[in-house]
């Protein structure tokens, strides 16, 4: 049959942490393509696509929350056209999702990828390119978990902290990228990308836990916080997401200093959104090399209800 005929090629749909992997596109798809058709494929998340044959297998897997999908892996068979077949698996994959009660559905390809037309096609919107910035260290202390020195500011983050962190997001985050990553606190938590440490492989949320060291930082100021980041450990790697106060008098390099304090000499990687410039700088002058460009795009699956009246909603530009 057509799609369990020798295949080349890999991924063209990357998560925060196979994003940070060299080899995260070297994979088998005829194995993924098989994965697809057992019986307990949707359970773990494949669905297979096409109208006479299979064109298209993805994988999706819950993001933070619930209501929300992100693509973990997307492959097309040989003969398929990325920018018709592409577009045709996304919307059919957006329908699945509104059927199943998803929200919203993301999708993470490599930058130049003619899944983007596909996926403008489909009605997802690009919320953000982002660049992977990678620093090199050695492996001291691999294995320890993460600790950050009182002196460096920075503290475990609370339940008494999210509406505080939730401001700094409305304030740090074009309204361009928040009108689908969330514009209500529950909706932003939803959508934040899942810390590999958490339930992996499996859309419903089950499977096993993988002992990986991760956590959710803030920096306080007088005001508020002045910057929040959330870490994990992936492979050799720690992974930050990082995000500051756009308008706060900070010393950037601090804040690097900071973020660095807990990773024991392990290699660090961020995916620093385009609209983050200052973060961008800062990382370059910490030695942080720039490395592959994505494009992040979001599809809205489900009627946004009218939010209500006492719900806290993401301000700023």
């Amino acid at each position: 049959m057509l799609f369990l005929r020798p295949a080349e090629g890999g991924t063209q749909a990357f998560t925060l942490d196979s994003a940070a992997h060299s080899s995260a596109s070297a994979y088998r798809p005829n194995r993924y393509i098989a994965s697809a058709l057992t019986w307990r494929a949707r359970r773990d998340g494949w669905i297979a696509f096409g109208s006479s044959g299979v064109t298209g297998v993805v994988r999706v897997r819950r993001r933070n929350g619930p209501t929300v999908w992100e693509i973990s892996e997307l492959f097309l068979s040989p003969d398929a056209r990325p920018e018709m077949d592409g577009a045709e698996l996304l919307s059919d994959l957006a329908d699945v999702a509104s059927r199943l009660g998803i929200h919203r559905v993301f999708l993470r390809i490599g930058d130049g990828n003619p899944m983007a037309t596909a996926a403008r096609r489909a009605g997802y919107t690009l919320q953000t390119r982002e660049t992977l910035y990678h620093l090199p260290e050695d492996l001291r202390g691999q294995g320890q978990p993460a600790h950050y020195p009182g002196e460096s500011g920075w503290r475990t983050v609370t339940d008494e902290d999210l509406k505080r962190v939730f401001r700094l997001y409305g304030s740090a985050t074009p309204l361009s990228v928040r009108e689908t990553a969330g514009m209500t606190l529950p909706e932003w938590r939803d959508s934040l990308e899942p810390l590999p440490h958490a339930p992996r492989g499996n859309v419903f949320g089950g499977g096993r836990t993988a002992a990986i060291n991760s956590g959710e930082m803030v920096l306080d100021g007088e005001q508020g916080p002045l910057a929040w980041m959330r870490f994990s450990d992936a492979s050799n790697e720690r992974l930050f997401t990082l995000m500051v106060e756009p308008e706060a008098d900070l010393d950037m390099d601090e804040v690097v200093h900071g973020v660095l304090a807990g990773g024991f000499g392990k290699p660090a990687a961020m995916l620093v959104p385009l609209y983050a410039r200052r973060i961008a700088v800062a990382l370059a002058a910490a030695e942080f090399v720039p490395g592959h460009d994505y494009e992040l795009f979001a599809r809205q699956t489900a009627e946004r209800a009218k939010i209500p009246r006492n719900t806290m909603v993401a301000a700023g530009g």
